[in-house]
């Protein structure tokens, strides 16, 4: 029992560290951090997928063994635990740290068309948010609501609602990798073009090439790097912060003939983390509005007036009337409140009274007085 509780304290703290970790990993590409920065962030993102993908596998068995599977995938938010552990492991950090760890994240146009579908895949990283839900018990008891009911249903509407987003944040990721693409090609299609233009120059007006590229690179802030015949015409920044800064997915290699030019899509990629990081704030804005507000407010009007109910009718000295709440008096559970208050407990205060008056024959304190 002791070690279960301390599972479960670890699974809840690595809940809260994987948010933060989900926040930062979008927030450390439109901040544009540096490589290793970005890197320690993946491999703790494979981390947190394996824990949880474990998790998962565990509970399956655990369920498996008392036949309770179907329980737990339907009712115990099993589907929860898998679209928020397994995926992720195969389609998201599993690819990306093997890619680093491989070497390959620096390797030709397969890594690029790798990096980009990971792009687009990471829209279900969110689904990582459901996990919240977990720590509804928390919240149970910051609103001093033990109610199993109320956790329940806040539970199962908050997470109807965040997957329906995610659903269509999933849908919409679709498109929104087309745009990327589209946004790639158009880009390189434009520089193309430049060079193209440049080469029409020198052969036309014979300007001297490199300084003619020079003076056409320099004042585009998105070219990093430039080079003709293997030989750097150009260079934005040192080598150094290149290296430090800027890998596969962060520019486009546009060649052409003898030219090369390294060209920054950092800010397509900020648009991109922009749209992630308003999405989780949605979703988690979401999710703590029906944890702390819709909790508060089905124990007020649910399971508050059920539980005096039923402890009036199973508790012999229990007389608490239900306080009628006017806004909410044509709700039938109000309704029932109503009969209980003005029905059920006159009767019963009635027959306790008949009761002692039977009881006539054990003495009183007046009985004790008046034979003193």
């Amino acid at each position: 029992m002791k070690s279960k509780k301390i599972w479960e304290n670890f699974i809840l703290v690595a809940i809260f560290l994987v948010i933060v970790q989900t926040f930062l990993d979008d927030y450390s590409r439109y901040q544009h951090w540096s490589i290793p920065a970005r890197n320690m962030l993946l491999l703790t993102g494979l981390l947190f997928d394996l824990i949880f993908s474990i998790e998962f596998i565990v509970r399956t068995l655990l369920a498996n063994k008392k036949g309770q599977v179907l329980r737990y995938w339907l009712y115990g938010r099993g589907w929860v635990d898998f679209l928020s552990s397994i995926p992720l492991l195969l389609f998201n950090s599993g690819p990306g740290v093997y890619l680093l760890l491989s070497g390959r994240m620096e390797e030709g146009a397969g890594a690029i068309a790798t990096l980009n579908i990971l792009k687009i895949v990471k829209a279900i990283r969110v689904t990582r948010i459901l996990r919240l839900i977990r720590i509804m018990k928390i919240f149970g008891k910051i609103h001093n609501a033990e109610s199993k009911m109320a956790q329940r249903h806040t539970s199962t509407i908050a997470t109807t609602a965040v997957f329906t987003i995610i659903i269509v944040l999933v849908i919409s990721s679709f498109f929104t990798g087309q745009t990327f693409e589209r946004a790639l090609n158009s880009r390189t299609k434009s520089y193309n073009n430049m060079i193209q233009s440049i080469k029409n120059i020198n052969n036309t007006m014979e300007i001297p090439l490199r300084p003619l590229m020079y003076k056409l690179f320099s004042g585009d802030v998105k070219i990093l790097r430039a080079h003709y015949e293997d030989l750097l015409v150009f260079s934005r920044i040192s080598e150094e912060k290149f290296n430090e800064f800027y890998r596969m997915d962060d520019y486009l290699l546009v060649e052409n003939d003898s030219f090369r030019l390294f060209v920054s899509v950092v800010d397509i990629n900020k648009q991109i983390s922009a749209f992630n990081l308003q999405s989780f704030f949605i979703i988690v804005i979401l999710v703590f509005t029906f944890m702390i507000i819709y909790t508060k407010h089905f124990v007020q009007t649910i399971s508050d007036i059920i539980h005096i109910i039923r402890r009036g009718l199973t508790e012999k000295d229990y007389n608490l009337q239900v306080k009628i709440r006017e806004e909410f008096s044509e709700d039938e559970i109000f309704k029932l409140a109503e009969y209980y208050n003005d029905v059920y407990l006159p009767e019963k205060l009635r027959k306790q009274q008949e009761e002692k008056e039977k009881k006539g024959t054990v003495l009183s304190m007046d009985d004790l007085m008046d034979f003193k």
